[in-house]
């Protein structure tokens, strides 16, 4: 079993013995690492080996967007723009532990369209070391990205992955893996979800998860965007029918880890069997917004 299921499965049988029942609990979206706070020291970030990945960057048409140094193209019908803004250094004395990380830039997309309705729709630049320096979890991740950028052959796992470093949550599941060169450097992407305990797998918390590093090292990107599958419930009700071919929950009825290990891998072989271009938006389009990422040294 790996250690994240793990820790959404502690969180579910301690809340059920404490209470007698289970209602699930939905993440915090504005941010947080893991449930439990990682005690690494900070790495030094270095920069990534690329590996040839299936997919590299292309040409594009569509809106192209710039701030700073930071500009991209948003695909055709993805969005109808984009605004960038500077967000202020944040550290454990004026905000949460979660939330700290030096100055970065942050776009969020107008007028998205996607059948998800996942709350947050950012891609964020971060300064990599400066990141890594302000929280053990921004390290952890940055860590566990570079271990799969210089190993072409590393699996894609769920318990490999790295983590969206200001999630409150854990990593329910990775779906749709692939590695992406951008055209500043390269990284990770994929399908997935956070809880802060075990729950049905919904339109209304699947996303689409990017993270990379510039070539030179200087820069941390993560990126999420709604995205939704008609193989899951909008997860706007207690008792919506499972769409054809989906998945069911097996409820909050048992305790067995295994039962709910057996679910996020069957949602998991369910999505990885789907078309790309059945998500909506597409994940054909979603890769084409992330491969147009330029980042300038400053």
């Amino acid at each position: 079993m790996n250690r994240k299921f793990l820790g959404l499965v502690v969180g579910i049988i301690l809340i059920t013995l404490a209470c007698g029942s289970v209602t699930p609990s939905t993440p915090d979206q504005s941010g947080v690492g893991t449930i439990v706070a990682e005690t690494l020291q900070a790495v030094t970030v270095n920069a990534p080996t690329l590996v040839p990945p299936t997919l590299e960057p292309t040409v594009q048409s569509g809106i192209p967007v710039s701030f700073q140094n930071v500009s991209f193209v948003i695909p055709n019908g993805l969005a109808s723009g984009a605004a960038g803004t500077v967000v202020a250094a944040v550290t454990e004395e004026n905000g949460a532990p979660w939330d700290a990380a030096p100055e970065h830039i942050q776009f969020t997309l107008n007028g998205y369209m996607s059948t998800g309705k996942f709350s947050a729709i950012t891609i964020n630049v971060y300064p990599a070391q400066g990141y890594s320096d302000s929280y053990p979890g921004a390290t952890n991740s940055i860590h566990e990205l570079q271990a799969i950028l210089a190993s072409p052959s590393a699996q894609l796992t769920n318990d490999a992955l790295p983590n969206v470093p200001y999630f409150n949550a854990a990593q329910m599941f990775a779906a749709q893996t692939q590695r992406i060169n951008f055209a500043s450097g390269s990284g990770v992407r994929m399908v997935t979800q956070y809880g802060q305990a075990v729950g049905s797998v919904t339109n209304n918390g699947v996303f689409y998860h990017f993270q990379g590093l510039t070539g030179d090292g200087k820069y941390y990107v993560v990126v999420v965007l709604p995205v939704g599958s008609p193989l899951l419930v909008s997860g706007e009700g207690e008792n919506e029918p499972v769409p054809a071919g989906g998945v069911p929950f097996p409820g909050y009825t048992t305790l067995d880890p295994k039962d709910y290990e057996a679910y996020f891998q069957a949602v998991t072989d369910v999505l990885n069997a789907s078309s790309p271009e059945s998500f909506q938006p597409s994940l054909s389009q979603l890769d084409e917004l992330i491969q147009s990422i330029t980042i300038t040294s400053q």
